[in-house]
């Protein structure tokens, strides 16, 4: 039997961010709750957003894992859509903040110059 990749991977740098956020916000115990929708993201994200936010429970649909001590969540499509993603944290002038890198979306060309 194949083993299923995990919903999402995180770097050591995005698992110590979240780890500050949950802290911050004496949130210790919430889910991180990742989301795709569709449209107004760039094209080398096939046109796909991510939004990431704390949840006090899961929902009765959603997917649930363990991810280096974190608990993730995400609808049951989005988790279809993300499994085997990445989550970091970015720090450049341009832009500071997580980024996922999802391997199911693939796009041959880009423009937007963020890479």
């Amino acid at each position: 039997m194949q083993k299923l990749q995990p919903l999402v991977m995180l770097t050591p740098l995005a698992r110590e961010k979240l780890g500050e956020v949950l802290k911050a916000e004496n949130a210790t115990d919430s889910y991180l709750k990742v989301e795709v929708y569709q449209g107004g993201g760039c094209a080398c994200s096939g046109g796909f957003r991510y939004a990431l936010s704390l949840e006090k429970a899961p929902g009765e649909s959603d997917v649930v894992e363990n991810v280096g001590g974190l608990k993730v969540l995400a609808g049951k499509a989005d988790a279809e859509m993300l499994r085997g993603s990445k989550i970091d944290y970015v720090q450049s002038p341009q832009k500071t903040g997580f980024k996922i890198e999802n391997p199911n979306v693939h796009v041959e060309a880009c423009g937007c110059g963020g890479h």
